[in-house]
C-alpha cells in the first residue's frame, strides 16, 4: 500500500485519463531511478501510481488526493551521455532529446512532509510523442479544473513579498496555458485568503 493507500474503485469507475511512466527520482524510500512501467491514473479526486508486472518489485500502489498536491510541473528531459552520443547520429541530433517529457509532482504525505516525485512520460514511443502527451495532460487537468483542487502553499507569515511571488508565478502559469482564467482567479482567490 502506497503512502496515502489505494481507494478501491468498482468496475464503473474509471480513470479520466491514464499515462505509462518510469520512475526517475524523489522518493526517500526509493533513491534510484528505475526502468519498469507504472500506471499514472487521473481520477475525479486523486492521482493513483499503479505498478505494472515489471514493477511490481519495487513499486507499492500510490494514491495521491488532489488536496495533497502542491503543484504538478512539466520538465525538461535530462538526457543521459549515451542518449547524446546515440541521437548525434540522428536527423535532429540532441536537441531531439531535449524535450519535456518529465512530471514533478509536488505534495506532502501523511507525515506532514514535503515530497517532489519524478517520473518521465512513456506513453507517446517517441521523445517528441511523450512531450505531446504530457501537453495532452496539462490540458485535461485544466478542463477538469484539477488544479483547483491542489493545495496552495501558505504564505510566509509577515511576508507580502511570497504573496505577491505566488501571484507572479500564477500569472506566469496562466500565460503559458497551464491554468485558465477561473483556475487562475480560483488560485488568487484561495492565496489571499478571500
Amino acid at each position: 500500500m502506497g503512502l496515502f493507500g489505494n481507494k478501491q474503485t468498482s468496475t464503473t469507475d474509471a480513470p479520466l485519463a491514464e499515462y505509462k511512466v518510469v520512475y526517475r527520482g524523489g522518493l526517500p524510500h526509493l533513491p534510484k531511478a528505475k526502468v519498469a512501467g507504472i500506471e499514472l491514473r487521473y481520477w475525479p479526486d486523486r492521482i493513483t501510481l499503479d505498478p505494472t508486472s515489471a514493477a511490481k518489485k519495487f513499486w507499492d500502489p500510490l494514491a495521491i488526493p488532489y488536496g495533497a498536491i502542491s503543484d504538478l510541473t512539466i520538465e525538461q528531459r535530462q538526457v543521459s551521455t549515451t542518449e547524446s552520443l546515440l541521437a548525434s547520429g540522428s536527423r535532429g541530433g540532441a536537441r531531439d532529446l531535449a524535450t519535456h517529457n518529465n512530471i514533478h509532482l509536488a505534495y506532502t504525505d501523511p507525515a506532514g512532509q514535503p515530497m517532489l516525485l519524478r517520473v518521465e512520460m512513456l506513453t507517446g514511443v517517441t521523445v517528441s510523442g511523450q512531450a505531446k502527451k504530457c501537453a495532452e495532460m496539462l490540458d485535461m487537468i485544466r478542463v477538469q479544473g484539477i488544479r483547483n483542487h491542489f493545495a496552495t502553499a501558505p504564505a510566509a507569515t509577515g511576508s507580502a513579498g511570497s504573496v505577491a511571488d505566488e501571484l507572479a508565478k500564477l500569472g506566469q502559469l496562466m500565460q503559458q496555458g497551464i491554468l485558465s482564467a477561473d483556475e487562475f482567479a480560483a488560485a488568487k482567490a484561495r492565496l489571499l485568503g478571500q
